[in-house]
Order: structure tokens, then sequence, then C-alpha cells
């Protein structure tokens, strides 16, 4: 099957009500599934909350401070030595996400226990959506990158202590 007929079935998933096709071509077989994941496309960068402990100039135009995702529980110091913890990269060029939609909760929080083939996040590529498994069991120390943000090929995602 050439990339150009590859393509124009793509688009007619795409554009149809079906929500997956398997085709099977001159031994070839070709499985397209639909966007089940439903993010936003943009993702807006917050202002970082001023350092505690420093005044504000002008508290009335200051914005609030947002709250801490759960990846920022676990600072620097908490996992200060991670040789003996497993380290889970992304296998791609994507974005991260750690629910499977904007108001699921998320697959894995800091502290949770994970298995083998537990899903652990979404990265998003080319608009589709990739679960990222777990390749070995333990507790979950570190969440390495925020929700909704872009990551590259090999970069630590999760840190697991086995």
């Amino acid at each position: 099957m050439d990339v150009k007929n590859l393509k124009r079935l793509i688009r007619l998933v795409e554009q149809s009500e079906i929500n997956e096709l398997e085709i099977e071509d001159s031994g070839t077989r070709v499985k397209i599934v639909k966007n089940q994941y439903a993010f936003p496309t943009q993702v807006l960068p917050q202002a970082p909350p001023p350092p505690a402990g420093l005044p504000v100039e002008n508290p009335g135009s200051a914005l609030p401070a947002p709250s801490a995702p759960p990846s920022a529980e676990a600072s620097e110091s908490e996992v200060a030595d991670e040789s003996h913890l497993a380290v889970v990269t992304s296998p791609m060029v994507g974005t991260f996400y750690r629910a499977p939609s904007p108001g699921a909760p998320p697959f894995v929080e800091l502290g949770d226990r994970v298995s083998v083939g537990q899903t652990l996040c979404i990265l998003e590529a080319m608009k589709l959506m990739n679960e990222l498994q777990c390749e070995t069991g333990g507790v979950i120390r570190k969440i390495c990158e925020d929700n909704g943000q872009p990551v590259e090929f090999g970069q630590k995602l999760f840190l697991i202590e086995p």
C-alpha cells in the first residue's frame, strides 16, 4: 500500500462517522483508529508566582498564584539520588498528557503503585494519541513533566522506584 492511498484512507476515517478501519492489501495490514481523546490544541503559559517571602510591588495587578500541579510535589531534594530509580523516557516527540481527557483524573499520581502494562500517560504526536505503558512495576516517585507540555524523544517523564 502506498503512502498516497494511506493518507486518503486516513482522511476518509477522519471525515466519516466510523471510529476504526482495518484493511489488508497485498500482505500489508493497516489499522486506522480515530482520535478517541479530546484535548485542547493550544496550551497557554501561566506566569510563575513570585518567590515566597518577596513583596509584590503592585498587589492589585498581580495574578493569583496558580495551584501547583502534582508533578511539583516531588522536588529535586526529595528525589536527590535517582540511581536506584527506573527512568521512564519519552519514546517520541509530542505533547505530554497525564489524563485521558481534560476533566478526567490523571492516569497516575505521585506515590501510586504501578504495574507492568499500566498506562502512565498519553503522548500526542500529529493528532494521534499514544498511550505510554509502564515497563517496570513499582512506585511513582517523580512526575517530571507538567500536563500539556511538549516533550522530546528521550526526555524524562517519570521516575519509578522498583
